[in-house]
């Protein structure tokens, strides 16, 4: 007797040991990068000799970025919420208006870079480059973790409940 199994994409009934829905053709094994890729045969392959620095309004949120190079990088309004970025280059990376709560940037060069209006509710900046940083109308809590003897409010950033 064969096990079958619902698709969960198409709701059919499918026989549990096959990789592909014989019903919506969509892919049910382990995603790997290779597999993603040969799904979508009608997008272009991704061009690897070029830099890519533009992640405007990207969705990195829970990304695994610790030591990534994003030096110059256009992550404006990107949601980098309990993004991993700890030793991460973000030198001069343009981080206006994203969303870094609960981001780990411990250790991480945000040596010039624009973090005016992001939120860091809970983000932990230990260690961290700031110098040169615009954190102008950035909004922190009480969560948020700053190099010892910081203070973000002499660069222009809010505490979340200041005036409550």
């Amino acid at each position: 007797m064969t096990q079958t199994q619902t698709c969960p994409f198409c709701v059919e009934p499918i026989e549990s040991d096959v990789t592909n829905c014989p019903h919506c053709g969509q892919f049910l094994g382990e995603p790997v990068q290779e597999s993603d890729l040969d799904d979508q045969p009608e997008m272009e392959q991704p061009v690897i000799d070029e830099r890519v620095d533009d992640f405007m309004a990207a969705y990195l949120r829970g990304a695994e970025l610790s030591g990534a190079y994003l030096s110059g990088a256009d992550l404006f309004h990107a949601s980098l919420v309990a993004a991993d970025l700890s030793g991460a280059d973000l030198g001069e990376a343009n981080l206006c208006n994203a969303d870094l709560s609960r981001a780990d940037l411990k250790g991480a060069n945000l040596l010039g870079a624009d973090l005016s209006d992001a939120r860091l509710n809970g983000a932990d900046l230990r260690e961290a480059t700031l110098i040169g940083a615009d954190l102008s109308g950035a909004v922190y809590d009480d969560f948020t973790l700053w190099l010892d003897g910081f203070d973000p409010q002499t660069t222009g950033a809010t505490h979340a409940n200041k005036g409550k």
